[in-house]
């Protein structure tokens, strides 16, 4: 499942790049988000899957989508102007591979395994066998449940506050009528004021 995860992830990144679409692009960026959340959750990194898919899928890609979908941009189409930059591209990226598996060999030489000993007991884990999201939640509740409260009083007050402004109608706002302006005609719109002298 690991491999297949990250075979979609690779395949979806290069494609954000190839696409010459840009809203495709887009999609393909929010699929990137998402496999990579799924990774995360199979390593058991709960809390940072979770994260990831409210603050990128649900924020970031999501106003890129829009961004892209309301602005006009036109489908540029793949010149051959771009083929110059080829070779130098497959260069570095020839140096950052043979930088990447250089520092992994050298810093992760191969040594026992500890954890396949039958000398070896994880003791943690049969003690205290909670994910990571159910620690959260316990010192959330218990330690900082003052801050928690505080927090959202803190996220509902402006939610409050923007309700209450769209619904607010004043007579004072300086804003425009289209209706009373387009029945206007030329007797009830065109005067001729007095001065008033003191």
């Amino acid at each position: 499942m690991f491999n297949i995860l990250s075979i979609i992830m690779v395949l979806s990144s290069i494609l954000v790049i190839r696409s010459e679409n840009p809203v495709h692009s887009v999609f393909f960026l929010v699929l990137v988000f998402l496999t990579s959340a799924f990774i995360l959750f199979l390593i058991e990194i709960e809390f940072i899957s979770l994260l990831f898919i409210l603050v990128y899928v649900g924020a970031i890609a999501v106003l890129f989508l829009f961004v892209v979908m309301m602005l006009d941009i036109k489908i540029s189409v793949f010149d051959k102007d771009y083929m110059i930059y080829l070779p130098l591209g497959l260069f570095l990226g020839f140096i950052f591979f043979f930088e990447v598996f250089m520092s992994l060999y050298q810093n992760f030489l191969p040594s026992v395994n500890v954890t396949n000993s039958h000398i070896y007991m994880n003791w943690i884990l049969s003690v205290d066998n909670l994910s990571n999201i159910e620690t959260l939640g316990q010192l959330l509740y218990t330690y900082y449940f003052f801050y928690f409260l505080i927090a959202g009083i803190i996220l509902l007050i402006p939610m409050i506050g923007a309700i209450v402004l769209t619904l607010n109608f004043s007579f004072k706002s300086k804003a425009q009528y289209e209706f009373a302006q387009i029945l206007r005609n030329k007797k009830n719109s065109v005067y001729i004021a007095e001065k008033v002298i003191d």
